[in-house]
């Protein structure tokens, strides 16, 4: 576990120093987590900006289209979306598809539309703040402890760590 987290925080910092896509990133995220979609966004001045966002090939293009144009910049006064909720929060977010359930609608939307059956935003905390929020969908029902959310958990805590997203 601990190797799948420093290969995808050690190729994070590469391509955020070299000012490149974090699509490699996302795509390698997707793939160890089996995820159909992921995102990174970085919080300024009241809002989500989207660092990446990334799907599984076979997804709908103009779903992914779609979620990536709306998530380009998200406020913060969106609590309806597991991202703003993380960030609120402090604590990760889980999206289910019953929105009554998560008290998520806006995340339960997307999961329909991304053939998915949950989400799991983490916030990435820098120096006690908030910096920003990384997140996946998956067609799996996790809990807190699965090995796949506990990796997710460490790449965003190494993030932090890291201060990955103060170089941005």
């Amino acid at each position: 576990m601990d190797l799948q987290v420093e290969q995808v925080v050690t190729q994070l910092e590469q391509e955020l120093r070299e000012q490149n896509s974090v699509s490699v990133v996302l795509d390698l995220l997707l793939a160890q987590l089996k995820g159909r979609a992921a995102g990174l966004w970085r919080c300024a001045d009241g809002n989500l900006l989207q660092v990446g966002f990334r799907a599984v090939p076979e997804m709908d293009l103009q779903v992914q289209q779609d979620f990536a144009a709306l998530t380009k910049e998200v406020s913060l006064e969106n609590k309806g979306l597991g991202i703003v909720k993380a960030v609120l929060e402090r604590q990760p977010a889980i999206g289910t598809l019953s929105s009554t359930e998560s008290g998520l609608p806006g995340s339960s939307e997307w999961l329909v539309k991304f053939g998915a059956q949950q989400s799991y935003a983490i916030p990435v905390i820098e120096d006690g703040e908030v910096t920003g929020v990384l997140a996946i969908s998956t067609d799996c029902i996790h809990q807190a402890g699965d090995a796949e959310w506990e990796i997710q958990t460490q790449i965003a805590n190494r993030i932090g760590e890291k201060k990955l997203l103060g170089m941005l």
